[in-house]
């Protein structure tokens, strides 16, 4: 069988160069290496089987954190009620890639709203129960995550 199927292995049963493409790539995006060919000489690695798997190999873990949250909110329109919901985002090191507010309508604006995750050290769940104990918060969900 052949195609683009993803699978999650064990890494203990694949041959070790996997192992050391991602650690190239992490060496490469901290910094410590600035050259590919200096992070495949830091790993004992080829640079033409680092480019020959760059590409498909990747550390699950580190794709979890790497997580896109799209929140939809009900917020009561009072002063300092988005710029708190704004606050406790960033308080957890999340970063708001858009924020799109409609006009309130009985006292009340839908807010839909994109936040990566990656740097967060909560999860997307403890996200929405610390920002659902604001004041002013009247409904939030999450409708989509990837």
């Amino acid at each position: 069988m052949t195609g683009d199927r993803m699978l999650i292995v064990q890494s203990n049963v694949l041959p070790d160069v996997f192992e050391k493409v991602i650690n190239a790539k992490r060496l490469l995006k901290r910094g410590d290496a600035v050259t590919i060919q200096q992070a495949c000489e830091m790993v004992a690695l080829s640079r033409s089987t680092f480019y020959k798997y760059k590409d498909t190999v990747f550390d699950y873990t580190t794709q979890e954190r790497g997580r896109i949250v799209n929140l939809f909110m009900l917020l009561r329109h009072e002063p300092g009620v988005l710029s708190d919901i704004i606050n406790v985002i960033a308080s957890l090191k999340g970063n708001i890639l858009t924020i799109n507010q409609n006009i309130p309508v009985m006292d009340v604006a839908s807010l839909t709203i994109t936040v990566d995750t990656k740097a967060m050290d909560v999860t997307p769940d403890q996200l929405v129960k610390k920002l659902s104990e604001k004041k002013g918060c009247n409904k939030i969900e999450i409708i989509a995550m990837e």
